[in-house]
């Protein structure tokens, strides 16, 4: 190949991207979005797996299905991150379960929260599924820790979006 050919090759190759998830949005109203590669089904087999959340979930101590009736269950959670300044916080969660394209949550009960909700979204896309989760939260936090807040669950929402893809592209 000719020197300038290959220059010219060289230039106008785009460089391998190393995929990240993508965090858009601020003060407790966040949607956070990952293509993975992998099948719907298994996908949505690892992100409904409710019971097992401690097991691998960086801010979550307990899980437990509580409740359940056909699409719609109870979700019992305990959280305990950086974003809870270390404290263990309970969780009472309403489920609406879509297999295998996702699920909306709301807060039922709980405490230092004032309202929690939000949806996951498993989207079939050429090689894999775009997997995709909008979330709002309002802390019981006084105003000069929110900074702090929102900034800890920002890299929580990062972390689970990581790790997921992780267990969803895993044989």
């Amino acid at each position: 190949m000719r020197p300038i050919l290959w220059l010219a090759v060289l230039l106008l190759t785009p460089p391998a991207v190393v995929a990240k998830p993508l965090l858009r949005g601020s003060q407790g109203n966040y949607v956070v979005s990952e293509f993975v590669a992998t099948t719907p089904k298994r996908a949505w087999a690892v992100l409904s797996n409710f019971n097992n959340q401690a097991d691998w979930a960086p801010d979550i101590s307990q899980a437990k299905v509580v409740k359940r009736t056909g699409n719609q269950l109870e979700l019992q959670q305990t959280y305990k991150a950086g974003y809870t300044f270390g404290l263990p916080i309970k969780a009472k969660l309403s489920i609406t379960e879509r297999p295998p394209t996702g699920f909306s949550y709301r807060r039922i009960s709980g405490a230092r929260l004032n309202s929690l909700q939000g949806q996951w979204s498993i989207t079939a896309t050429a090689g894999g599924v775009q997997l995709r989760h909008q979330i709002r939260v309002d802390p019981q936090v006084p105003g000069p820790l929110r900074p702090f807040y929102y900034e800890q669950q920002e890299q929580n929402l990062l972390q689970w979006m990581s790790i997921l893809k992780q267990r969803m592209e895993s044989p």
